[in-house]
């Protein structure tokens, strides 16, 4: 019997032949822990007994959520997190390197056919090489550490085959809103999405917004794939692998998407939201801060003033992102047409600080959530769309559709 791509991952991280509906013991080569939930995960860890990490070299602790501090809690929380790396003799990254899930790729800590196991719901991300990456919870990430494995059951899986090339102004972020449009917010329930590309072209930095995105579907990981790459071959699933259902999209008839509030699965063409008023715009997250965003953001914004009703905030996903725009000129684009380049921070996404939201004000973010206080008070809004509607809507002070306006 054939292996999807999470079959196949499992039974090599399991030491078994493993196929969906199993449950087996897996050890991850990979387990990382950020500084928002790293204060749980040391609670569970000290309080369950454990005196030492099983497999240090294969953990990373990261300080990205709430970076700068913004309070003496976070602080103190960020401090315990480094004392206990240097106790265990794990690796910290503590001083604003960028989001851990850009980071990790981009440094290499995360590659193809890897099991990785991470304390936030976006470790899916790093399907974008694919990896099988695994969100878990303070007790689970805990147990992992003092163990150096855990208990997984293999996913069922589905498949979306992606044909054609997208338009200009469409990005993998609208690949990833029309399919939780299709199948909604609860459309992969604890599944592995399979999406496979057949255009080479598609960039890693939409492989990135894609694969970040599929746990807003429900999955319980999602990896992208070039279906006719021979150096993908190894990490393809079998021809004859079984899913549960699978799908085909045309990219080339799909316009920008934009989620409406208050959930990623409210997805209508860009269109629909026409003369929306905003008055914040946020450029930069674990699933859209690439430099390719930045990149599309400017070429919008380029020798021109955002409105004076909008305040924009730009957050490049990691340090070396942020170097290559300022030496590019990318970075001087955004503050002449008067936007605020943070450094690399989860920040705002999350309503964590440094851009949350009133109440009664409306955003455009390029991010991934927008549940009501996703981003601040719970009278806010936040629309999600790609880094071109986000930057016309900060440079007209209301949303429109960049294949008319430009």
């Amino acid at each position: 019997m054939g292996k999807t791509v999470a079959e196949k991952i499992l039974s090599h991280a399991s030491g078994k032949d493993s196929h969906a509906g199993d449950v087996t013991w897996a050890v991850p080569d990979l387990v990382y822990v950020h500084d928002a939930l790293g204060p749980l995960v040391l609670q569970s860890f000290r309080k369950m007994g454990a005196s030492r990490i099983r497999f240090p070299g294969r953990i990373i602790f990261i300080n990205d959520h709430i970076f700068p501090a913004k309070d003496v809690e976070s602080a103190e929380n960020s401090l315990d997190m480094k004392r206990f790396a240097e106790e265990h003799k794990v690796k910290f990254i503590g001083n604003g390197e960028g989001i851990e899930h850009t980071l990790l790729i981009e440094n290499g800590d995360i590659s193809p056919g890897m099991f990785v196991v991470g304390s936030d719901s976006h470790t899916v991300t790093a399907g974008a090489v694919t990896a099988m990456g695994v969100g878990l919870g303070s007790t689970d990430i805990a147990a992992l550490l003092a163990l150096g494995k855990n208990w997984f059951r293999v996913p069922e899986s589905i498949r979306f085959d992606l044909r054609g090339k997208m338009g200009h102004f469409v990005t993998g972020k609208d690949i990833i809103l029309e399919i939780i449009h299709r199948i909604g917010v609860d459309g992969a329930n604890y599944m592995s999405m399979e999406l496979a590309l057949e255009d080479s072209g598609i960039s890693i930095d939409d492989r990135l917004a894609i694969a970040n995105m599929t746990v807003e579907a429900g999955a319980k990981d999602g990896v992208v794939f070039n279906a006719n790459d021979a150096n993908e071959k190894w990490y393809l699933p079998d021809s004859d692998a079984t899913y549960t259902y699978r799908q085909e999209i045309d990219l080339s008839s799909l316009r920008p998407k934009v989620a409406f509030p208050y959930s990623p699965g409210n997805v209508h063409d860009v269109s629909d939201a026409k003369g929306v008023k905003v008055n914040q715009v946020y450029l930069g997250n674990c699933a859209n801060g690439t430099y390719r965003d930045l990149e599309e953001a400017a070429e919008i914004l380029r020798g021109k003033t955002i409105s004076r009703n909008v305040r924009m905030i730009v957050v490049p996903a990691t340090r070396s992102i942020y170097r290559k725009a300022l030496r590019s000129g990318l970075i001087e684009v955004f503050l002449d047409s008067g936007a605020t380049v943070a450094p690399s921070t989860c920040g705002a996404c999350a309503g964590l600080h440094m851009g949350v939201l009133g109440n009664g004000e409306v955003a455009v973010a390029n991010t991934n959530r927008n549940f009501r206080g996703r981003m601040g008070h719970p009278g806010s809004k936040v629309y999600l769309a790609n880094s071109y509607v986000a930057a016309l809507a900060a440079l007209e002070g209301e949303i429109c559709d960049p294949m008319e306006v430009l």
